[in-house]
């Protein structure tokens, strides 16, 4: 017969274990994703080069990556390039604005009134899956190759993400919470502004992120499809022209102007955010 004894844990001495620091990876923090992010377009960079010295890439299409960095470099000191670069950065940024002031009572409309939201979610589903590039003979015989016709199609293609977020926003608010305020009766204002406004703002910067991203594609292609002034005209017209470097040279500013926009909204996410988890817990790293 096997007797098996227990031991009582003396009196003063902590039965807790040991807490384990779990070590994070370089990747966690956020100089480590710039690092590493980095590097991966070091790397491309470099392996561009490669195939295109070696003469893997065909250099009649694809010059080197050298090639390419300088031109960016003698075009940023180039008045051109930079009209180019506000006539898309203006236009998408106008479209975000008049994006937000749509999409915002839209969605609370869809969200809060159940009536509006049934009478609607047929035209809405019918418009999302529309390409704003079919619009484009639309604008053009509207407003020929103007900024009003780019403006037209960047609302049109780009406000879905948004929208979509809002909404999504709205139906994830703390019913509890509503009850609460709807017993108070705090009224539709204080109800909004208070509760359903905080409880969408994580939402609406993603989708407004996504959105302004849609807007830079839009607005390049139908610069380069509809005639319209700015990176996409000055793409076509230097691939027009032989100007290969050139090309690619604004090819390279666009996707920029991109990283760039989506990097400023990321920013933007951290003091709106600052009582969010998911930021409390990158600030953190």
């Amino acid at each position: 017969m096997t007797t098996t004894m227990t031991t009582a844990p003396v009196a003063g001495q902590s039965t807790r274990r040991p807490r384990t620091r779990i070590r994070r990876g370089p990747a966690a923090t956020t100089g480590g994703r710039f690092v590493l992010g980095a590097g991966t377009v070091l790397v491309a960079f470099a392996l561009w080069e490669l195939l295109s010295r070696t003469g893997v890439l065909p250099a009649g299409s694809i010059p080197p990556a050298s090639a390419v960095l300088a031109e960016f470099a003698t075009q940023l000191t180039l008045p051109i390039f930079w009209a180019y670069l506000w006539d898309t950065l203006s236009v998408a940024l106008l479209g975000l604005a008049i994006i937000i002031a749509v999409a915002t009572p839209l969605a609370l409309l869809i969200g809060l009134v159940k009536p509006f939201a049934e009478s609607t979610w047929f035209l809405v589903e019918f418009l999302k899956p529309i390409p704003p590039v079919a619009l484009i003979p639309l604008g053009l015989l509207l407003w020929g190759p103007s900024p009003g016709m780019k403006l037209f199609l960047i609302v049109l293609g780009a406000i879905w993400p948004l929208l979509t977020q809002l909404v999504y926003g709205v139906k994830e608010v703390n019913g509890v919470a509503t009850d609460m305020a709807r017993s108070y009766r705090l009224g539709w204002w204080l109800t909004t502004s208070r509760l359903v406004a905080p409880s969408i703002l994580p939402f609406a910067l993603t989708g407004l992120r996504i959105s302004a991203a849609i807007a830079i594609i839009v607005a390049v292609v139908t610069e380069m499809i509809g005639g319209a002034a700015g990176l996409g005209q000055g793409i076509v017209v230097a691939q027009s022209a032989g100007a290969l470097t050139e090309m690619y040279a604004l090819i390279l500013a666009a996707g920029l102007l991109g990283l760039g926009l989506n990097a400023a909204f990321r920013a933007a996410e951290k003091p709106l955010l600052f009582w969010h988890p998911s930021v409390r817990e990158e600030s953190s790293r």
